[in-house]
This record gives C-alpha cells, structure tokens and sequence, in this order.
C-alpha cells in the first residue's frame, strides 16, 4: 500500500442505539502511515467509532474497509489477523498476569501450535513461546515497561496500564493501531513522553494511526490529520493548524458561536 493512500476508509457508517443516534452517516479517511486524531465532545461518538472499526459493533448502514478488506464482513476475532489492534478506554488487562504475560496475549493469534502441541509441551511450542517472550519484552523495553515484567498488572499505577495496553497491542504486528484515550491519567510530564513514543512506533513499525484523545496539545503535536465528531456527525476535517481555527469546532467544544 503506497503512502498517500488511504489505509482506512470509512464511508456513511450509521449507529443506532434504540432511539438514539450513535453515529450519523459519518465518512472520513486516514492515509497510510499517517496519525489521524479523532476528536470532539463527551457523547460525540468517538468510542463508537472504534467499536465499528474493530468490530464490536455493527452499524446499520455503511461500509468500513481497511486496504482491500471490508472489515464489517468480517467478524471481531478476525480483525487481529486482517492487521488492526486497538486500546480501550477502559483497561481490557488481566490482572491476575504479569506484565509480560498480559503483552504475548497480543501474539497469541499468530501461534501455530495447536492446544495438542501444548498439552505435549511439544519442542516447536517451547520455540514459539520463546520467540513470543522476546517479541514481548522489545515491547516492554520500548514503552519503558521492562522493571515491571515479571510483576503482576495489579496494582500498578494507572498510567503505566495504559502503556502495558499499547505494548499488548503492538505485539499482535498491526499495521493500523487504534488508541483510545492513551494518556488519560498521566501527568503533563507522562504526556509529552508518550506522545514521544507513539510517533517513534508510527516510524519503526510503520504503521497507520487512529488517535481518540481529550488531550488536545497531544492530539494536535502528533496528529497529521484531523477528524471532529459532534453528536455523531463529521463537522470537520483536515491538518491540525486547520480544523483549529473552524468554527464549528470551536462552537461544539464552547457552546457558542465562534
């Protein structure tokens, strides 16, 4: 896929919960290798956003395809393999893991071995967990994870949940990475940092972002394009510097005219 074409095309997507419109013929797209922001207003759709893209929810009409695939024909524990992985807004973590076994989780998808091999502790199941655990800890090394490896996700601080989230992801080799609130709850020092790190994995893993996010000095740092949501409808699109200035934008988050 050539850069400069679009990775992600999402076209009239429409969501209905009861009586309640979710998502309102929303269309936008993202280019290959690009970090495009998807913002707006608590209740603006965002979430539901993410939750069509990956799968967990469906829209009533629409179409979302990534590269050659129409993802809505595909059901959710396929969309690892077609190449996409996501955060949650709220931790998708199990606790009761440590910190490396919460990330081989993500490559889980990818193994060979079947549930025999397993239970034989056949010698290509001893290879594949190996070669997970160093895929693993390249992750944790990364996102500055390492110390904690061996201990369990419980009880570790919130910020560096969402961290150990994001190296969960990647370890599944996505080429579009969907992430849901990454710097809620760290502080401005953890922001910037992390912002850091995620244009450093879009470099070296090459991969395609989408980006929801309340912090907008992050969003607008890192975010090549932008896609504003308000009551499920698109108002605005385009670079950053652009849709800052839009009125609508400006009226959806202030409430009053621009």
């Amino acid at each position: 896929m050539d850069q400069h074409q679009p990775a992600l095309v999402v076209s009239d997507v429409t969501v209905r919960f009861g009586g309640v419109v979710a998502l309102d013929t929303a269309s936008f797209a993202v280019e290959q290798g690009t970090i495009c922001g998807l913002i707006g207003p608590n209740g603006a759709g965002k979430t539901t956003m993410f939750n069509c893209v990956s799968r967990l929810v469906t829209p009533v009409e629409g179409s979302i395809r990534f590269g050659d695939e129409e993802l809505l024909d595909h059901a959710p524990h396929e969309i690892a393999k077609l190449g996409v992985a996501r955060t949650f807004q709220n931790l998708a973590l199990v606790p009761s893991l440590t910190v490396r076994q919460n990330v081989m989780l993500g490559a889980h998808h990818r193994a060979r071995t079947g549930f025999a091999s397993a239970a034989l502790s056949l010698p290509s199941t001893w290879r594949e967990e190996r070669q997970m655990r160093g895929e693993a800890d390249d992750m944790l090394e990364r996102l500055g994870l390492h110390r904690y490896a061996d201990s369990p996700a419980a009880g570790l601080p919130y910020g560096t949940l969402k961290r150990l989230e994001i190296a969960r992801a990647l370890c599944q080799r996505p080429r579009l990475l969907m992430l849901d609130e990454p710097a809620a709850g760290l502080s401005h020092g953890e922001v910037d940092e992390l912002g850091d790190v995620v244009g450093t994995l879009r470099d070296d893993f090459g991969l395609t972002l989408l980006l929801v996010e309340h912090h907008m000095g992050m969003v607008m740092r890192l975010s090549q394009h932008i896609v504003v949501l308000d009551f499920g409808r698109v108002i605005a699109t385009g670079p950053p510097e652009t849709v800052r200035e839009n009125p609508a934008v400006v009226e959806a988050y202030l409430g009053a005219p621009a």
